[in-house]
């Protein structure tokens, strides 16, 4: 159990790298941090979280293997979201 908590915690601390390093950008700066929680939020679901992430990661050329596409949607989930 101990293992599976820190291997969450260290994927979400790449998840918050990678989320300040290209998204802060437009997510952030252009708007603040109650972007991601506002009331006409398109995210419903943790698929719809799943898929905006996968869309800016492709539009944006991030470059991101799976693996850290995974860890700014663990990030972002875990911070904001709290989908199940």
């Amino acid at each position: 159990m101990t293992l599976l908590v820190s291997n969450f915690a260290i994927a979400n601390e790449e998840g918050q790298e990678l989320h300040e390093e290209s998204c802060v950008a437009c997510h952030i700066v252009t708007h603040d941090d109650a972007f991601y929680t506002r009331d006409s939020s398109k995210m419903a679901t943790l698929s719809d979280l799943s898929r905006q992430v996968s869309m800016c990661t492709s539009n944006f050329n991030l470059g991101w293997f799976p693996d850290e596409e995974k860890a700014v949607l663990d990030y972002l989930n875990t911070k904001y979201y709290k989908f199940k």
